[in-house]
């Protein structure tokens, strides 16, 4: 070793490494693990591996790769490591390519950092002919992949008779089995065949003698027949990819590992290419990810320094094909001719104050593995602080954290502290309520991800004048702007408007002409000779197109105010008015709707924003419009609310955008959305059993003064749903429970067995949501 790192340190006037981080720099060109607890200052010591392995010359700096998840990681990332290697030529440790003349970089001088699905896609495109696919294939979004998803459940003509779900549960279904089995190199064949042997065998179980249930077992293979069913629509849905020549995330993931695992001279390639590996967040890695980066580098001549940074404590999207065991399955999978991979740990937090770390530690302990130590506070951390609150309402709970957040946003004098805040919640439906908390205490709110949008006020009743403009049988949405600040209707005006609304449907006057048009002709005076069951229903979408005149009243006695009258005239002029401009472009129609209700003047007026925040959820929502219309096979007004309908029914939200802290408004957002980010305030409401921790075991009761769970959490994993691939079936299966369905002798006995399936199931659900806790508390600084 010709440079230590506390001499490279030194020579870039840098802070000396700690210990800890000092032996990973130096851990020289081997495969390596890192387990790297929150705020430990990961980003840095792997920047500075990469200038240590470049100045005692292992590699030269275009002969380094670096992976991770988001594009903003790999920028950070990328401008670190370039950097300092600019600042390591400037001294006499290091001497750079030498430039062309002009002062310029020479061509491939500079590492390679990218994110894993950019990677695996270059991989894909650089050799498709290999895999049969066109090398200008188009890369599918969330919502494009949603409407393709959507037109193969919608024409597919097979047997559907085990299926009793709604459509739209069948799409969400089709699109996460599609998705989980790319994530696990698996195809259609393979799930179908694994569900035709479980089937079979239960079906040929007798019942049993004694006492027990034979009803679980009835029920599960009434699952297991419905996601049989649903196997071909998603493989017509692969189909519809193919014949459109277009792959989503996990398609490439998938067809990238198996191109490694195949061609050899793939690997050969890469690893001749790059020297020097850096794998960041390693713990969301998936299957199909591990598979790709063992086959391409390792295994070689010469060993790869392969360096993996990851926390299995923030092992949080299991739902998405992430695992924590891939993490620990790292050192026998990238063995060397010595034995297992070196692992190494980074456990000082450069983030969080002492009790911050506490509270994370508590959390984590029953976690806690070999590799895995205690967070430690870094030198000169304050004390912090953790404010616990045990309310009795869901409602008094988020008005003293609103209250908690408004006393640290803004000083006793009422100016601005200049301190960022978040509140996280393990659900969106508490968004809401979360919110006008908020806003009640004069405080800027940003709600954060695509599912949450969709509850603001604003977005909310854009959402809504949409879908009447869409739809006329919408009367859900159009009770939303007929009762909010659109119209402002009471009690009294939404009876006489319903009342309206029947005799409209008794009479059979249904889409006729204004109110000012037809004079003061009633329904109930014209003849009808349509049958009650073969006139079309008036709707109160219709009602408000259909305006009764202005004396108009009920047989029973209601009649709308002058002031709803004009009121509702309005609307429904603006209603009319969008109607006829449905065939402009999708953003445009969408701006126009927000400048017909006003949207645009009314967040302007709310006290508690700046002109640079009030707009904050309309821009992102025109831009889900804007990225939509340019995704979308067909970006019509129809195809987007049933995309947004999707996002909203979707307890994660659709696919979220880069997310950044924000010092302008405190921000409310999901855990899951949290990850990677940090503010100076941070409230977590509704830490109570079955909500966070999420489990099927939801009543307590008061034992010697203290509050204790009932029964234990239970978790039936892929046996519920339309949705999920067996255990048996995953890559991380090892990490997961077992469920003996060969064995059983009977469907008594076999009940036995998927009660302690679900069982066990319970326990790994809530160690999930631990590390989802644990990734909650260290988000403060």
């Amino acid at each position: 070793m010709k440079h230590s790192a506390i001499d490279i340190a030194t020579a870039l006037e840098l802070p000396s490494p700690t210990p800890e981080q000092q032996a990973v720099i130096e851990a020289g060109p081997q495969p390596l693990l890192v387990v790297a607890g929150a705020g430990s200052g990961k980003t840095e010591t792997m920047a500075a591996r990469v200038v240590w392995l470049v100045a005692n010359g292992h590699v030269e700096p275009d002969q380094v790769l670096g992976l991770t998840f988001t594009r903003k990681a790999a920028s950070e990332l990328s401008a670190r490591i370039t950097g300092r290697l600019r600042t390591l030529g400037r001294t006499d440790l290091w001497t750079p390519p030498i430039d062309d003349g002009t002062g310029a970089e020479v061509l491939g001088g500079t590492p390679t950092v990218s994110t894993y699905h950019a990677y695996a896609g270059r991989l894909v495109r650089e050799h498709a002919l290999r895999l049969g696919i066109e090398p200008e294939y188009r890369v599918l979004t969330e919502a494009g992949a949603w409407q393709l998803a959507a037109e193969a459940v919608a024409r597919y003509d097979g047997t559907m008779d085990d299926v009793v779900k709604a459509e739209s549960t069948i799409i969400e279904a089709v699109m996460a089995l599609a998705g989980e089995m790319a994530e696990h190199l698996l195809g259609p064949d393979d799930v179908a065949a694994h569900l035709d042997e479980v089937i079979s065998r239960l079906d040929a179980l007798p019942d049993g003698e004694g006492r027990g249930s034979l009803t679980p077992v009835r029920d599960l293979l009434l699952v297991l027949r419905e996601r049989r069913a649903v196997v071909p629509i998603v493989e017509r849905y692969l189909s519809l990819k193919r014949e459109r020549d277009a792959l989503d995330f996990a398609d490439q993931m998938a067809l990238a590992a198996r191109l490694a695992e195949t061609v050899p001279d793939v690997g050969e390639v890469e690893r001749e290419r790059f020297r020097a590996v850096l794998l960041d967040e390693f713990q969301d890695t998936s299957e199909a990810q591990l598979a790709l980066l063992r086959s391409l580098f390792h295994g070689g001549a010469e060993p790869v320094a392969l360096t993996a940074v990851g926390d299995p404590n923030q092992s949080i999207y299991g739902w998405r094909g992430a695992s924590a065991t891939t993490l620990a399955r790292f050192p026998a999978e990238f063995a060397g001719a010595n034995g297992p991979a070196a692992v190494l740990p980074l456990s000082t937090s450069w983030r969080n104050d002492g009790l911050v770390l506490d509270a994370a530690n508590v959390t984590s302990a029953p976690l806690r593995t070999a590799h895995v130590r205690p967070l430690a506070p870094r030198p000169g951390a304050g004390a912090g602080q953790v404010t616990v609150a045990r309310l009795d309402s869901l409602e008094a709970e988020v008005a003293h954290a609103a209250h908690w957040v408004a006393e640290r946003w803004r000083s006793p004098s009422g100016r601005r502290t200049g301190r960022s805040a978040a509140v996280l919640c393990r659900r969106r439906a508490h968004f809401p309520v979360v919110i006008e908390a908020l806003r009640r205490e004069g405080l800027p709110v940003e709600v954060v991800g695509l599912g949450g949008l969709l509850m603001t006020p604003e977005v909310a009743d854009l959402v809504a004048v949409l879908s009447v403009v869409q739809d006329p049988t919408r009367g859900d949405q159009l009770m939303r702007l007929l009762t909010g600040p659109v119209a402002r209707l009471g009690p009294a005006d939404l009876d006489a408007l319903w009342a309206w609304a029947g005799e409209l449907r008794s009479s059979g006057v249904v889409g006729g002409a204004p109110a000012s048009e037809r004079g003061d002709v009633l329904p109930h005076d014209r003849g009808s000779d349509l049958a009650a069951d073969s006139a079309d229903e008036a709707t109160l979408v219709e009602a408000l197109d259909v305006l009764p005149p202005p004396q108009w009243r009920s047989w029973g006695g209601a009649r709308l105010s002058a002031a709803a009258h004009r009121r509702l005239a309005v609307l429904a002029e603006v209603v009319r008015a969008l109607r006829r401009m449905t065939a402009l472009p999708l953003v445009d129609l969408v701006g126009e709707a927000e400048r017909a209700l006003g949207l645009d003047l009314e967040v302007l007026s709310r006290p508690e924003h700046t002109a640079s925040t009030a707009r904050v959820h309309l821009d992102a929502f025109a831009d889900v419009a804007a990225r939509f219309a340019m995704t979308s096979d067909r970006p019509t007004l129809a195809g987007f609310l049933a995309w947004l309908e999707a996002a909203r029914s979707q307890e994660r939200g659709l696919e979220l955008g880069h997310v950044e802290t924000d010092h302008d408004a405190v921000q409310v957002l999901t855990v899951h959305a949290a990850k990677g980010l940090e503010w100076d305030v941070v409230a977590v409401p509704a830490l109570v059993e079955s909500v966070f921790p999420s489990h099927s075991a939801s009543s307590v009761t008061l034992v010697d003064d203290e509050w204790v769970l009932k029964g234990a959490p239970s978790d039936k994993g892929w046996l519920t749903g339309l949705d999920g691939v067996p255990y048996e079936l995953r890559g991380d299966r090892d990490g997961l429970p077992v469920l003996e369905w060969r064995r059983a002798a009977d469907r008594k006995s076999f009940a036995t067995e998927m009660d302690a399936f679900a069982a066990d199931g319970g326990r790994h659900a809530v160690a999930e949501e631990r590390r989802l806790a644990y990734v909650a508390f260290t988000r403060a600084r």
